[in-house]
């Protein structure tokens, strides 16, 4: 199947499930699912498809997205606030022992940056409800940093659907080598987004 075919399928399904999909892979990416599927390609995906679409939105896209960070970091949380023992069990140490030096040394900020720091995203939010953490303030903080990193993965692929025209009649050019730079488009774009943003998060923090 060649890359422009796939867009055009990924848009049937777009059309039929996309608030799903979107919702889907916010709360993953939260996860240690995000760890090693980068699961942000489906809220792209969402803006990407949501250009110029009366079926799909963007605001409903955003809303979507949104929603399920969120939610993923409300469960958390809670896992968290449980003392689940997940640390243990996933052999995360390391990470968890970062994430609560960056919770322990500056709280709120990191908090509302906390969707920028990588691996560690998860466990602030775990160390946040083990350590009881206000819950109002949780509320908050993980609400705008939801909102923040969702906004800028739609804004991606809502920018890439404007260009769409032109990706495919170059892929189409290239044909199955089109793949390739499909994937290298994505890849380059999600390390990019994280990267930069990662980095002014953690300047912000320092």
């Amino acid at each position: 199947m060649e890359p422009v075919v796939l867009i055009q399928k990924l848009e049937n399904l777009y059309l039929v499930f996309g608030y799903p999909l979107v919702f889907l892979g916010s709360l993953l990416e939260v996860t240690p699912i995000a760890w090693v599927f980068p699961t942000g390609v489906f809220v792209i995906l969402g803006g990407f498809y949501s250009y110029g679409s009366k079926i799909l939105p963007l605001i409903g896209i955003l809303i979507a997205g949104w929603t399920g960070e969120w939610l993923a970091f409300l469960a958390t949380y809670f896992l968290g606030y449980k003392k689940t023992g997940l640390i243990k069990k996933l052999n995360q140490e390391e990470n968890a022992i970062k994430a609560q030096h960056l919770f322990a040394k500056h709280g709120p900020l990191i908090m509302s940056t906390s969707m920028m720091a990588g691996f560690t995203r998860f466990w602030i939010a775990y160390i946040a409800g083990q350590q009881k953490y206000s819950f109002r303030k949780f509320l908050y903080y993980s609400g705008g940093a939801s909102l923040t990193w969702t906004a800028l993965m739609v804004a991606v692929g809502y920018i890439a659907g404007a260009e769409r025209h032109n990706l495919e009649v170059t892929l189409s050019r290239f044909g199955y080598l089109g793949w390739i730079l499909l994937l290298l488009a994505i890849g380059v774009i999600i390390i990019t987004v994280k990267k930069e943003f990662g980095g002014k998060s953690e300047n912000s923090r320092n």
